[in-house]
């Protein structure tokens, strides 16, 4: 009965992802109906919840395939969301959205490259990916933050957006060179 018990329990952190790919729809809701408190506080949860499931996952050893690929999808979708809708409604330039959503395209091709021509993939993010990835959350934050309180945030939207420019392209080449490097010394080594 523990056991059953303890596999239940395991599900927990992959139940949050799942919560956290929901939440995306009322965020954007609440964007597009210009509630901004409404949609900070969701997404303030949601990245509680990042780090909720996280931490369940990596202290109770409840990791799993699912959570691996659910993780990072959660964050993606909801990002990616967020940045379109931003700039729909006027509020990011284009060039910011477009770099960051090429960005992920160009991720999701190189995996889908290496996986044809090479072997799965393990995509261990890099730490400019990370903090690429914190970078993005800070700047949506302060981006709906500066709609609640008016211009207090110009500046630190300019910077945030500026780094978040930089740091999408400097990962985006990070994984395409790591990856590129990998998959040489595989092919060299079967030769």
């Amino acid at each position: 009965m523990s056991s059953y018990f303890q596999l239940r329990m395991s599900y927990i952190p992959n139940a949050i992802c799942i919560l956290r790919i929901i939440l995306v729809i009322p965020i954007i809701d609440f964007l597009w109906d210009k509630q901004y408190e409404n949609a900070l506080g969701l997404i303030a949860i949601a990245g509680i919840s990042d780090f909720l499931d996280g931490f369940l996952a990596k202290r109770n050893n409840w990791r799993s395939k699912l959570g691996a690929a659910l993780d990072p999808a959660a964050d993606k979708i909801l990002l990616v969301s967020v940045f379109v809708t931003l700039y729909f409604m006027d509020l990011i330039p284009f060039w910011l959205m477009a770099t960051v959503l090429m960005r992920d395209f160009m991720i999701l091709f190189g995996l889908a490259l290496y996986y044809y021509f090479i072997e799965k993939p393990n995509p261990n993010p890099s730490f400019i990916s990370k903090f690429n990835t914190n970078l993005q959350i800070f700047f949506v934050l302060f981006v709906i933050a500066g709609q609640i309180f008016s211009s207090n945030f110009d500046l630190l939207i300019q910077f945030t957006g500026a780094l978040v420019f930089l740091t999408s392209i400097l990962s985006g080449m990070d994984y395409w060179i790591s990856w590129s490097i990998k998959a040489k010394q595989i092919i060299t080594a079967k030769a």
